[in-house]
């Protein structure tokens, strides 16, 4: 989803337009209008515009794939709790993939995430 600007909280100062790397918005300094957005898709969702906008009009929501879970690799095997919660956020997301496609992608097994001790349905 590309950046979204509250319109009763825009000051129209162009912040966010000055501060955006891959210049997503337009402005017009000569207008007193909200910056538009002809160019969502080019977004980074690096959160420069959010961070930067004095009046706190622009947010922006990051789509699912980009939150950040820890690599084993990097911290070492998660504990207990978090190997659970991460087989969990691993479950929700396949299921969210699921349900936008209208099936199983890559035909893989939906019955089991195949964790330890899981009966297979």
């Amino acid at each position: 989803m590309p950046p979204v600007i509250d319109a009763r909280l825009c000051s129209f100062c162009g912040i966010c337009y000055d501060i955006c790397p891959q210049d997503v918005f337009y402005f017009d300094r000569g207008r007193k209008e909200v910056p538009a957005i002809p160019y969502p898709q080019e977004c980074w969702y690096c959160g420069a515009c959010v961070v930067d906008c004095p009046k706190g009009a622009v947010s922006l929501d990051l789509p699912l794939p980009l939150h950040i879970v820890p690599s084993p690799a990097l911290y070492g095997p998660p504990g207990p709790e978090e190997e659970e919660a991460l087989w969990r956020a691993a479950d929700f997301s396949r299921s969210i993939e699921r349900d936008s496609t209208g099936g199983n992608p890559g035909g893989g097994n939906t019955a089991s995430s195949g964790r330890k001790g899981e009966k297979e349905s």
